[in-house]
């Protein structure tokens, strides 16, 4: 799966998550309580967002690419009408701003977390489909996790 068909695929359930966390902030009259419209963003939306990120997301995680996918883009639109800035407002500011971090650092850690469990599994066709994904890596540079070998 290349990084725009994973951003395309999950792109609707992050969408689909915020909107029903603003109607639960609209129902619950937190719309005056920014903070709490930013911590239910980070539980809710960011998962949503980032689902079978462990898998498929070694195309998405590139240097420098860190404020360019499509869902990062989405996400940072939504912080900034959390916040009521203008769409224009410095992008590294509105994270720091929200406490929150690009969502690439989200997908990295769930990709290790994942990565790490794989290396602790007490089962044996889980480490050898490790193992035979690692072989591949000298052949392909950004399939499955041979992209994280090299870290």
């Amino acid at each position: 799966m290349t990084a725009s068909e994973l951003a395309e695929h999950a792109a609707i359930p992050m969408l689909a998550a915020a909107h029903q966390m603003l109607g639960f902030v609209w129902d619950t009259a937190l719309c005056d309580k920014p903070f709490a419209s930013l911590k239910l963003a980070k539980a809710y939306v960011v998962p949503a967002g980032m689902f079978g990120c462990q898998v498929s997301s070694s195309g998405v995680l590139r240097e420098g690419d860190v404020l360019r996918p499509t869902l990062q883009t989405l996400y940072l639109n939504f912080l900034k009408g959390t916040l009521g800035v203008k769409l224009s407002a410095p992008d590294w500011a509105v994270l720091r701003e929200c406490a929150h971090e690009p969502l690439q650092f989200y997908w990295f850690r769930a990709v290790i977390r994942f990565y790490n469990g794989l290396l602790s599994s007490y089962s044996a066709t889980l480490k050898r489909a490790l193992h035979a994904d690692l072989k591949l890596v000298p052949r392909a540079k950004t399939l499955g996790f041979g992209y994280f070998a090299r870290l």
